[in-house]
């Protein structure tokens, strides 16, 4: 899992009382992964852009109300970037 530091840098919070929310978010972020692709491989940017973008929706997005725009938006990016994380694991696993 990435640091903590490097989520608050890319989530641009300077301060410390969200660290234990951001801290579940990131934990959420990763089994996300998990269940849906198999794996979270560390090394793979595409797997880290994955778990950034969930954490920093889930993060933005702690309200009750949003967009349907905004959530059909990030339905695509996170279905398109889970499928190719899926057919990449699928490869390598072929492969061996």
């Amino acid at each position: 899992m990435m640091k903590l530091e490097e989520v608050k840098s890319f989530l641009r919070v300077d301060f410390e009382d969200d660290d234990n929310l951001i801290k579940c978010i990131m934990e959420a972020a990763e089994l996300y992964i998990k269940d849906t692709v198999g794996e979270y491989d560390k090394n793979n940017p595409k797997a880290n852009l994955l778990f950034m973008a969930l954490v920093q929706d889930l993060y933005d997005n702690r309200e009750l109300m949003v967009t349907e725009q905004k959530k059909k938006r990030m339905s695509y990016t996170y279905a398109s970037i889970i499928l190719q994380l899926q057919y990449s694991i699928k490869e390598v696993a072929e492969g061996e």
